[in-house]
């Protein structure tokens, strides 16, 4: 762990790149903590149920995780690497499996279903198809169930319904290709930019408040965490973080009218003043010679750290055990 963690701190050298990436490391630690301290502070005595006969064991649970390339866990020097075949198996560094590697730690008989597909906008992933499965033909690590010409939200909600109350939590991250293209559309050009983004802002709103609304339908008691947007492209593109800012502020508020919880990486990838560079450095592939907008495996450790802090937070209170004494959902980490 200390070679490789080292590693990534050569990217940038020096005091101000190690201040940074243990800063940007501890949205993980701290909500570790606070979860196992919570256990630990249960009464030992406390709500000890009566022995009940035995019964047979529940159906697993299921971990949901729906979104674009960032629930997928894609690298495009990965990509590059695995060309032509490149198989999905090869993309589990992602903050999906991080995030579920933790929720496994508690529930070994976890399932993880990953619907995410690269490339996908708030309009494809209501009706589809996932582009990077059809036309481009290559593999989702949970293939749709009906077919390359399908929706992810048609894939989610046909999951949801044979697995009633059995899918817990749900994450999904979307938006960042529609964002992109408006970038792409007008050239980097932050005037052009900026005179596009309410409506495209007002698009992913809309689009947003439809797919959690089915979610939420077909899922009325799970966890549902909404990741929010970075900005790569930092100050580079002049105006990049107040526009992200209040991209994220419209999908916080979409969130919350379906009882969502928002994760906001934007504090954690685009610190104010000189730590931004340094830190998009470590945290993206922007400074790679393939220029890269998607995270690291450390960049993608810190977005697991927000979800998994997000997930604390709104965890119920159990109603057997000593989890009964436990009531996180109001505590504010750090």
């Amino acid at each position: 762990m200390t070679v490789r963690f080292c590693s990534h701190l050569r990217l940038v050298g020096g005091r101000l790149a190690l201040a940074t990436a243990l800063w940007t490391r501890l949205a993980l630690a701290t909500a570790l903590c606070a979860l196992l301290g919570a256990l630990l502070a249960a009464p030992a005595g406390a709500h000890r149920p009566l022995p009940l006969p035995p019964r047979p064991l529940p159906q697993s649970t299921s971990y949901l995780a729906l979104g674009d390339s960032l629930a997928f866990g894609y690298s495009q020097a990965k990509f590059d690497e695995l060309l032509p075949t490149v198989p999905p198996a090869d993309f589990e560094t992602g903050y999906v499996n991080d995030f579920a590697n933790v929720l496994k730690l508690f529930d070994p008989r976890l399932q993880l279903v990953n619907d995410g597909c690269p490339g996908e906008t708030t309009e494809s992933f209501i009706h589809g198809p996932c582009a990077y499965v059809d036309p481009d033909g290559f593999t989702l690590h949970h293939p749709y169930a009906g077919g390359p010409a399908s929706s992810q939200l048609s894939d989610a909600l046909a999951y949801l319904g044979a697995h009633p109350g059995n899918v817990n939590p749900i994450t999904i991250d979307i938006g960042a290709n529609d964002a992109l293209g408006l970038i792409e559309g007008c050239k980097e050009e932050p005037a052009c930019v900026l005179a596009g983004a309410p409506a495209t802002f007002a698009h992913i709103g809309g689009n947003l408040a439809l797919i959690l609304g089915e979610l939420r339908a077909a899922a009325p008691h799970a966890q549902i965490i909404v990741l929010g947007l970075y900005n790569p492209f930092g100050e580079t593109l002049a105006g990049g973080n107040a526009l992200t800012a209040k991209l994220n502020e419209v999908e916080t508020g979409v969130a919350a009218s379906v009882g969502a919880r928002f994760a906001d990486p934007l504090p954690f990838f685009n610190p104010p003043g000189a730590l931004e560079a340094p830190t998009i450095c470590l945290l993206t592939n922007m400074c790679t010679p393939l220029v890269d907008i998607h995270p690291t495996d450390l960049g993608y450790r810190v977005l697991g750290g927000l979800v998994l802090q997000q997930y604390v937070l709104g965890l119920p209170p159990l109603q057997h055990g000593p989890w009964d004494a436990i009531h996180v959902g109001s505590r504010s980490l750090p």
